[in-house]
C-alpha cells in the first residue's frame, strides 16, 4: 500500500473520508467469471487489502490464482533495515491465510516507487502470466500513487491486448478521494462469505510493518483498515 509522502492524501495521520460515506456507495453485486485469476499487486499487502477475499473465494473452490508482487515495497519504511525481506516474509505468510493449499506467487522486484519506469516489462510480465479466460484484478489507475496508476492503466492495456476481464481495486482512494471520483464507471461488489472476511482480517494481520506505529505513525492505521473491513470488495469494471 506505501504511502507517498506525508503531506496531502497521503498523510494517514488524518482521517480522510468516512467510511460511513462511502456505505452510499452504489455497486451491484458481481463476480468474475469462473476462470484464472492474475492479481498484480505494487506492493505487498495490496493484494490483500484489495482483493483478499476474492483470492480467498478462488483459492477455496480449487482455481487458479497467480500473485504478481510488482515491487517488495522497501520505500515505505526508511528506518527499518532490510525491509524487503521482511515484507516478502508478510506477503508469504498473509497468502498462506488466503490460501493455505498455496497459491502462485510471482516477485518481478521492480524498484518501490518507480514502477512507471519499468512499464514494458510489467506489460511483458503480466502479458506472459495472464492465460485465456482470466480475470485480472490489478489496482485502480486513478488510486493516487504512482505505482498503483501505473499498474492499473498497463494492467487494462494488456486486458484489452488479451481480451481479459478487467477489474481495478481501489486502495488509496477511499481514504483520498469521494464518490465523485467513482461517476460515469461501472462498478461491482463482490460479497464475501464469513470464512473469506475472516481469511482476509486474518492476512490483512501478517503485515504488521505496515500496521504498527513508527514515525510520522502507522501507515495503515485503523481508521483506514475500516475500508478493508467490508462485507464485500468493490471493483471498478
Amino acid at each position: 500500500m506505501d504511502e507517498e509522502g506525508r503531506g496531502g492524501a497521503f498523510d494517514t495521520s488524518i482521517a480522510g473520508t468516512s467510511e460511513l460515506r462511502w456505505t452510499a456507495l452504489d455497486a451491484p453485486e458481481w463476480s468474475p467469471p469462473l476462470g484464472p485469476l492474475v492479481i498484480v499487486a505494487p506492493h505487498p499487502d495490496d493484494e490483500t487489502l484489495g482483493a483478499g477475499g476474492l483470492i480467498h473465494t478462488w483459492a477455496s473452490r480449487w482455481l487458479p490464482v497467480v500473485i504478481i508482487s510488482l515491487t517488495d515495497g522497501e520505500a515505505a519504511c526508511p528506518e527499518v533495515a532490510d525491509l524487503a525481506a521482511l515484507r516478502r516474509r508478510e506477503l508469504t505468510a498473509a497468502r498462506r491465510e488466503l490460501a493455505p493449499a498455496g497459491i502462485d506467487l510471482v516477485h518481478l522486484k521492480l524498484p518501490d516507487g518507480h514502477v512507471a519506469d519499468h512499464q514494458d516489462e510489467l506489460a511483458n510480465a503480466i502479458r506472459s502470466i495472464t492465460p485465456q479466460r482470466a480475470t485480472i484484478v490489478a489496482p485502480f489507475e486513478r488510486d493516487g500513487h504512482s505505482d498503483h496508476d501505473v499498474a492499473g492503466r498497463v494492467a487494462r492495456e494488456v486486458a484489452q491486448d488479451r481480451k481479459a476481464t478487467l477489474a481495478q481495486y481501489p486502495i488509496w482512494a477511499w481514504h483520498r478521494s469521494t464518490p465523485g471520483i467513482f461517476a460515469g464507471l461501472r462498478l461491482g461488489r463482490f460479497v464475501l462469505s464469513p470464512a473469506a472476511k475472516s481469511a482476509k482480517q486474518s492476512a490483512i494481520q501478517q503485515y504488521q510493518s505496515q500496521l504498527r506505529e513508527r514515525p510520522g505513525g502507522a501507515i495503515v492505521p485503523a481508521h483506514v483498515l475500516e475500508y478493508f473491513a467490508r462485507p464485500h470488495e468493490v471493483f471498478v469494471l
